[in-house]
């Protein structure tokens, strides 16, 4: 579009009046700026502002109304102050002008409409927007003779961003433009005419070097805001005036509601369309889109016009709920390929009907595949279906508004479960040609089994008949010798096609097909092997028997049904036994028992049962021995690795096992080097290298060793790498590149860097949804897909991005709660994360959500102890882990007493329960920490000091029981010895409460000397101060001074939160002599 000196024409959605006094989503004008409430304050600091500075930059998200600010606001305000409002909309196509001379056209025309300059002529072609406005004398009068300043407002700023690069021209062109603007608006002449001021002394005569009589105004979306720092060198100003555009209050959306509509909408209508808009939140709290809420207000309002209604009542508002945003969805999609909606509804939905963001970059691409045109996403976002967000340097595209979840899932829901899932597969842009060729590879296993079980079949029918006959050879001895001959060489045949389905095909669907069909396709090898008869039964029949059942007993784990799973390794188990107690010590027997106790002991783990370790090193034992022969069979070494690379997994979860686990992966890593890992000569074992490495890395993350886990993660994310590239779909591949992405980020989290978390993150996530679509119902894809989701949200949490990081913690918990029917283990696992999804809803002061998170809890304990047996130490850790979140939400509503029964509660629960091995013992050590410690807080808010110090040192004792060494658990060790110093302090000990002090602040100190954006530390700090401020007063005030500066420059987003809040009070106290 070209700059223009006028409003562009309204579009039909904004005509207004006063049975139609709200606009939808269309833009408020000068024309209709009657019906324009709610943003007053706003206009007037931005007025104060454009008259105050040469510059001014309007900023905000999309959808909260910078447009109808600008043209219903301030322009009409200024207008009548003596400025001259020129709209300015660059056209960058190759047809228009240069921007210059754009602008300089939009000025004449607006100043031929609103007055005329004092020397006309004087303007030449081709000169500069600094010359053009800076002719001395050369001034802008209205038709009184009062002087105008022109005021140029540039619109949709981001466009220089966006359309201006889609080729060199318009490169070469914005540059231009923005060198223009900068001698404008820096007030600088431009150094070609510096350079004729050289060579002609009296052309400076012609110009006014002090004018700065005209304003500039740039207005653009929030998520373009970095690209222009990148600017701030040519054009430092932009820099120093800026109004950012925060959403409406709830006064304000009332408003907004109310005066327009006063005769169409009461009091108690117009607050209910406000929260309603709000997600549900009260006036008080409420956050609302000027844009969504406009649109709400406008269907509303069609519908009272259509049903001849004279107002708008509560029950057309009720009624319409779900009609007014469907009709818009519909509306918003209506020109658009059915690709582009499949995309909206899979990419931007979770299964469960949360709102989804992905990269925009990712989506642009997925929109590009689909065939929707170039300019597809621009148009959603601008129809205000979707909307760009920036997180920690990453542009984020997710759905306008949580309203809109049920519209888009009740639209997703409606196709056919083909389409769904041919929609699903197309989510995978990144691993498409990698999918495809899995696909097809798994169709050739699938033909190759389907044949091999017919000829199975067949052999057996062969077998079986042999076999009858040969009880009938007393009648025909030479028949029966011809058939015992043609049974033995039928029975070779079964029993070589059996082996390959029990053993090869096996491992090739768990490497690429769906579990569920590798379940199947076991389960048919075990409907063979039970109706063989037991004459029939021989050796090798018993032991491809039982690796049938192992590989349906690993399938049916991974799908979450332990019963079966576990049943048919225990059989696996036994038939392996029987053989080898009848004399069979073959190598193939050895390994296939091993395999039996290995898939024996992953339902164990599953199961949160402690044999589960002891059972993984029973069939290491096995093995060790052939593995590590000097002439070891590949066959042998092979199942070694499987083996030890989840005993490696398993130790992690022992107290003090991270040492062992390092030790038992480097050996998996050494062995499948020598079997070709590191030369992708197998890649298998490639892939086998690098799931040893991720838990490798993650052991050598819990330990603090932060550079050795990121060199060895990074290299092996690059092995990872290649065996995708030479095997695409490989599962293990992917699972270990997942792995090691989360670990990347606990290493980032722990380094204080929670934007290089949150870009690592987003890897992690992209993996996890992979193997998540491939395998929907894999009970680890989900739970992983759960730990991707917590590590955004705590990244965000750990940035000061409070707020959007709960809808991640939302999100993690529903996914755990999916796997936690995969056993015991991911039933705590889901416990945990309710917890601390509850914790962060309180600090937030959302007590209600809180409350709701745990309520929920009830019916999966429900389920455990249904499942359970008595006295299960997972009913335990559940039923303490829930306690302990009950008590931390009442310390967070200040329900103190009500905390300190609870912490207690779990406490004596747990005390009483005895662990049973290493991953019952570490769980219950982290459950009493956090008890302990919220235990020992409650005392001390309540006087208790001596008890608050024990509880605390209590907690500290547990941390380190658990033996980890991570930023994380040393951050949580430093905060109890703060509280126990604090209650030292409090009890008069004072030099032994600077003793415990001491080393704490050295170690924050140290950690603030590279914090590179934890949101969080500088509270801890402050807290640390605060101790050491009771222990020597001679030093305390200065503590304290240096305490509260640290809790006033936090974020405002944390400074409301009840934890900042409470220790503000308490330092508050301090200084004023009461604390």
């Amino acid at each position: 579009m070209n700059a223009v000196p006028k409003l562009p024409a309204t579009d039909p959605a904004g005509q207004v009046d006063e049975g139609n006094p709200w606009l939808g989503l269309a833009s408020f004008t000068e024309e209709t700026r009657a019906f324009f409430f709610g943003r007053e304050e706003e206009v007037a600091e931005l007025a104060r502002r454009v008259q105050r500075k040469l510059l001014t930059l309007l900023f905000g998200q999309s959808g909260l109304g910078k447009t109808s600010i600008l043209r219903a606001g301030l322009v009409p305000r200024l207008r009548g102050e003596g400025y001259c409002p020129i709209y300015v909309r660059i056209d960058y196509g190759r047809d228009a002008p240069e921007p210059a001379e754009q602008i300089k056209q939009a000025i004449r025309q607006t100043a031929r409409l609103s007055g005329e300059w004092t020397q006309v002529g004087v303007a030449v072609a081709g000169e500069s927007l600094w010359e053009f406005l800076h002719h001395r004398d050369d001034v802008l009068r209205d038709e009184s003779g009062a002087t105008l300043i022109p005021f140029l407002i540039f619109d949709q700023f981001e466009e220089i961003f966006t359309l201006a690069q889609s080729d060199e021209f318009g490169r070469a062109r914005a540059a231009r433009f923005i060198a223009e603007l900068a001698d404008l608006v820096e007030n600088r002449p431009p150094k070609a005419l510096e350079a004729k001021f050289d060579e002609d002394e009296s052309a400076a005569g012609r110009f006014d070097f002090a004018r700065s009589d005209y304003r500039v105004l740039i207005a653009l979306r929030e998520d373009y805001l970095a690209p222009l720092e990148g600017l701030k060198n040519e054009i430092p100003s932009i820099t120093q005036n800026r109004l950012r555009l925060a959403p409406m209050t709830g006064t304000q959306a009332l408003a907004a509601v109310l005066q327009p509509g006063r005769k169409l909408v009461s009091d108690e209508v117009a607050a209910a369309i406000v929260r309603f808009v709000a997600g549900g939140a009260e006036l008080a709290n409420a956050e609302v889109e000027p844009s969504l809420l406009s649109l709400i207000c406008r269907e509303l309002n069609d519908a009272r016009i259509a049903q001849g209604r004279s107002e708008i009542s509560l029950d057309l508002l009720a009624g319409s709920h779900a009609t007014i945003l469907t009709n818009f969805y519909e509306r918003a999609l209506a020109d658009q390929p059915p690709a582009v909606r499949h995309i909206i509804e899979d990419d931007l939905l979770t299964v469960s009907g949360f709102r989804e963001n992905v990269a925009e970059e990712r989506l642009l691409s997925r929109f590009a595949e689909a065939g929707a045109g170039a300019d597809t996403l621009a148009l959603l976002v601008n129809r205000r279906l979707l909307r760009i967000e920036e997180r920690l340097d990453i542009r984020r595209v997710e759905l306008t508004h949580d309203v809109l979840c049920d519209v888009v899932k009740s639209s997703r829901d409606q196709r056919h479960e083909r389409e769904a899932r041919e929609a699903t597969e197309r989510l995978l842009a990144e691993q498409r040609s990698r999918e495809l060729t899995a696909r097809r590879a798994a169709a050739r296993a699938r033909q190759i089994a389907g044949a091999c079980t017919v000829l199975a079949v067949a052999a057996l029918g062969a077998a079986v008949l042999a076999y009858f006959s040969s009880q009938r050879a007393h009648r025909a001895e030479r028949v029966a010798q011809e058939t015992r001959a043609a049974a033995e060489q039928a029975r070779g045949n079964a029993e070589h096609l059996l082996g390959y389905l029990s053993d090869d095909f096996g491992r090739e669907l768990e490497s690429f097909g769906r579990l569920e069909v590798l379940a199947e396709f076991s389960q048919r090898q075990i409907d063979y092997f039970h109706g063989l008869p037991p004459a029939l039964k021989g050796t090798e029949t018993i032991r491809n028997g039982a690796l049938a059942l192992v590989h349906h007993a690993r399938a049916l784990r991974a799908l979450g049904d332990l019963d079966v799973a576990g049943a048919n390794a225990v059989e696996a188990v036994q038939l392996l036994d029987r053989l080898r107690e009848a004399g069979d010590r073959s190598e193939a027997t050895t390994i296939a028992l091993a395999l039996a106790y290995g898939a024996q002991a992953r339902v164990l783990e599953s199961r949160n049962d402690a044999a589960d370790l002891p059972t993984g090193q029973r069939a290491a034992a096995l093995l060790r021995s052939l593995a590590v022969a000097p002439n070891a069979s590949v066959t042998a070494r092979r199942a070694y690795v499987d083996i030890l690379v989840r005993i490696g997994f398993m130790q992690q979860a022992s107290a003090n096992g991270y040492e062992d686990a390092v030790r038992t992966e480097r050996e998996v890593m050494r062995i499948a080097t020598d079997l070709g890992a590191r030369s992708l000569s197998d890649l298998d074992m490639g892939a086998y290298y690098a799931e040893a490495c991720s838990w490798a890395v993650q052991a050598l993350e819990s330990l603090g060793r932060y550079d050795e886990a990121r060199r060895m993660g990074e290299d092996c994310m690059a092995l990872a790498d290649q065996v995708l590239e030479r095997r695409p779909g490989y599962r293990l591949a992917l699972h270990a590149q997942g792995i090691l992405a989360g670990v990347l980020v606990s290493v980032a989290t722990d380094e204080l860097d929670p934007k290089a978390a949150m870009r690592v993150g987003l890897r992690q996530e992209q993996v996890q949804l992979t193997l998540l679509r491939l395998d929907p119902n894999n009970i680890q894809s989900l739970n992983n897909f759960a730990v991707a989701e917590g590590q955004l949200g705590d990244s965000l949490w750990a940035a000061g991005h409070l707020r959007e990081a709960v809808p991640f913690y939302l999100k993690q918990l529903d996914y755990v709660g999916r796997a936690s029917a995969g056993g015991a283990i991911f039933d705590i696992n889901r416990s945990a994360t309710m917890v601390l999804t509850a914790i962060r809803q309180a600090q937030l002061g959302e007590a209600a959500a809180a409350a709701a998170t745990l309520a929920a809890g009830a019916s999966f304990l429900a389920k455990l102890r249904h499942s359970e047996p008595p006295g299960s130490m997972a009913v335990v850790l559940v039923d303490a882990i829930g306690k302990n979140g009950q008590a931390w939400v009442a310390f967070e509503r200040d329900d103190v007493l009500a905390a300190r029964r609870m912490a207690a509660d779990a406490v004596s629960e747990l005390q009483a329960a005895t662990p049973h091995g290493g991953e019952q013992e570490f769980s219950k050590y982290l459950s009493l920490h956090f008890a302990y410690m919220l235990e020992g807080r409650a005392e001390y808010q309540l006087g208790d000091f001596a008890a608050a110090e024990r509880s605390e040192a209590k907690a500290l004792e547990a941390s380190q029981a658990g033996g980890a060494e991570a930023t994380d658990d040393r951050r949580r060790r430093a905060q109890c010895s703060t509280w126990i110093a604090m209650a030292q302090a409090r009890q008069g000990r004072l030099s032994e409460a600077a003793r415990t002090i001491g080393p704490v602040l050295r170690f924050y100190h140290d950690l603030a000397a590279r914090n590179h954006g934890d949101q969080w530390l500088p509270l801890e700090l402050a807290g640390a101060l605060y101790a050491e401020a009771l222990s020597d007063p001679k030093t305390g005030a200065a503590n304290l001074r240096e305490a509260a500066r640290l809790i006033d420059g936090l974020p405002r987003e944390l400074q409301s939160t009840h934890d900042v809040r409470q220790w503000h009070e308490r330092i508050r106290q301090a200084q004023a002599g009461a604390g």
